[in-house]
């Protein structure tokens, strides 16, 4: 009988240590997918578009004020306009899901932001329409994504909307990037 409650009170004492690996490895998957940026649910999603559009409209402020090039300046009014009327139709979708997002700048959007106020003329220029190509073509891929995998209807339609007003700036801005570059 010793025995019997011996292996069951060990039984017992490593079952918390098995239980602790369990949710390290699960934590661990968990941070690793967050760490990749890829949002998995509509939620996350309309949380990270809603931040890179924060972050998009500042930077094109910024850029609309500061520019050097009268191209670079039209571009980054225009993407300020129609910007924010993407961040609107996010936000509409966020209130009707009942989800708080705060709008100030990520830490990584605060960098970028950060790092272009410290230059000026046709360096500002090149590193805004860089910056700009980088972050359209990454909002393309994920608006492209959600536009078709949203369980949302209201998610859907919102993605759609603003993946095709961010390829539409991704084709301005490239080919802005070749005459900034000389």
């Amino acid at each position: 009988m010793s025995l019997y409650k011996t292996a069951i009170l060990s039984g017992l004492l490593c079952l918390p240590l098995a239980l602790n690996v369990t949710a390290d490895d699960t934590r661990g998957k968990l941070v690793e997918k967050r760490a990749a940026g890829e949002p998995t649910t509509d939620l996350e999603f309309l949380t990270q578009a809603i931040a890179c559009e924060v972050a998009e409209v500042k930077c094109a402020e910024r850029a609309a004020k500061n520019a050097s090039n009268e191209e670079v300046r039209k571009l980054a009014q225009n993407i300020v306009d129609e910007h924010k009327k993407i961040r609107e139709d996010l936000m509409d979708q966020a209130k009707r899901l009942k989800l708080g997002v705060v709008e100030g700048l990520s830490k990584e959007h605060r960098e970028v932001y950060d790092r272009l106020a410290k230059l000026e003329g046709k360096e500002f220029d090149r590193e805004y329409v860089r910056c700009l190509v980088d972050a359209h073509e990454k909002s393309a891929k994920m608006y492209t994504k959600w536009s078709k995998e949203a369980k949302e209807a209201g998610v859907r339609e919102a993605a759609e909307g603003a993946m095709a007003k961010v390829q539409s700036h991704l084709e301005k801005a490239k080919k802005l990037q070749a005459t900034v570059k000389e």
